[in-house]
């Protein structure tokens, strides 16, 4: 039996909101903003306009007791599709479980294996909305058609065409990769910025299909690849510099990409041809990097390290990963203003602001690629969900009791305006 929680009404922070303010297109002026919020209320050249949700619970999986359907091992990501089922990636059982909207077991996708429609050594699963799934390996991508039936194979070849690391595709079927990983001789110069190339699925070349902006390069010892399938690959990621602005991509239903690169609040709405078709923006200044900062995140780097270190010992991924310790760390001058974007069902961009330490616990702006201002939630309401789905569902991974996965459901109602 699925584990329904009972249906009630909240006032939270949300993350799916109508349009309340109409606001013009912004162009760039620069990648920093001057700190002056001066504009009108209601506008994003104006001071933050904190709206509440009112949301209601629709069910919670996840179960504590280990022989059910729903004993989760490690929930990698979840999706939805356009019947508002739940689709939630598991990597340590290796497979797909497809919730409905009541919470009950549809199927189960996959399973561990390496035949055809079998999982081994997954690292992203990709959900279309029509319910088709991607299923990435380290030099695999499996295409399953709905229902989870397998379509066909495609291989990645670590030494040509490289290894795609993404988390999206066209409509076409292309992948838009944020890296391509190479390995041994034939492995390719490194590209200036940070590009962005469209992975097409014949076996032909990826293809460039944006660079990124990026800080100019720190005089230090760089992240490496080394090895090849039959030696085993390893990677070693230096400790790196603190504060680098993220690069996030989200993809339009027109087939836009909705970017964030800078230091300052800039969006960059990038068009089918790779060219930059408008950007939104808001005064709103960096932090200065100070010793209360460095030391907030020297801490977070601890965690991370220790969790990645944790995760490594317990998988059979065909990859050594080594990790620098925190004493290699370095600082940019500026905290960047944004760490990460997320479209919902209607194509409105989710804006998450850095707090005051530079960690992802600031207020969240949502915003229409038009540049309409819908409004701020506040840095203590409800978080941006892992997933959006049809008719206001978000679906948030959780830990409950004793640490065990599990993954909440809840429909945004209405909104409020604060007070």
């Amino acid at each position: 039996m699925p584990k329904l929680t009972r249906t009630k009404m909240t006032t939270t922070r949300p993350r799916c909101l109508p349009p309340l303010f109409p606001l013009a297109l912004l162009v760039a002026c620069g990648d920093t903003g001057d700190g002056s919020v001066s504009g009108a209320a209601g506008t994003l050249d104006g001071p933050d306009v904190i709206v509440n949700a009112v949301t209601e619970e629709v069910f919670t999986v996840g179960s504590v007791v280990g022989d059910t359907w729903d004993t989760f091992g490690s929930v990698r990501s979840v999706h939805f599709d356009a019947q508002a089922n739940l689709h939630v990636f598991d990597i340590q059982l290796d497979h797909i479980l497809v919730v409905g909207p009541d919470g009950s077991l549809v199927r189960t996708v996959g399973g561990r294996g390496e035949g055809p429609g079998e999982f081994d050594n997954v690292t992203t699963a990709i959900v279309a909305r029509d319910g088709s799934y991607m299923v990435m390996g380290f030099t695999q991508i499996d295409l399953l058609e709905p229902g989870g039936e397998f379509v066909r194979r495609v291989t990645m070849d670590p030494t040509t065409t490289g290894m795609a690391m993404a988390s999206m595709a066209l409509p076409d079927g292309r992948l838009v990769a944020t890296q391509i990983m190479r390995f041994g001789e034939n492995e390719q110069p490194e590209e200036a910025g940070r590009p962005i190339h469209l992975f097409p699925l014949d076996g032909t070349e990826p293809e460039l299909f944006y660079t990124a902006w990026e800080l100019p390069e720190e005089d230090e010892e760089e992240s490496a690849r080394s090895g090849d399938r039959g030696s085993g690959m390893r990677m070693r990621f230096i400790a790196g510099r603190a504060f680098e602005p993220r690069l996030d991509i989200e993809l339009l239903t027109d087939g836009r990409l909705a970017l964030i690169d800078s230091i300052g609040y800039r969006i960059k709405l990038i068009g089918p041809d790779g060219s930059v078709a408008g950007m939104i923006e808001r005064p709103i200044a960096p932090l200065p990097v100070d010793d209360a900062i460095r030391e907030a995140e020297r801490e977070r780097y601890r965690e991370a390290e220790a969790g990645v270190l944790a995760s490594a010992s317990n998988t059979s991924l065909p990859i050594q990963i080594d990790r620098e310790g925190v004493e290699g760390r370095t600082f940019a001058d500026e905290v960047p203003v944004l760490y990460s974007i997320k479209v919902d069902w209607e194509d409105r961009i989710w804006v998450e602001r850095r707090g005051p330490t530079g960690d992802d616990d600031g207020p969240t702006d949502i915003v229409t690629p038009a540049g309409d201002y819908i409004g701020t939630l506040a840095p203590d309401g409800l978080r941006t969900p892992d997933a959006f789905g049809p008719g206001g569902l978000m679906a948030y991974i959780e830990s409950g009791d004793l640490e065990v996965p599990t993954v909440r459901v809840v429909r945004l109602i209405a909104l409020e305006p604060q007070g």
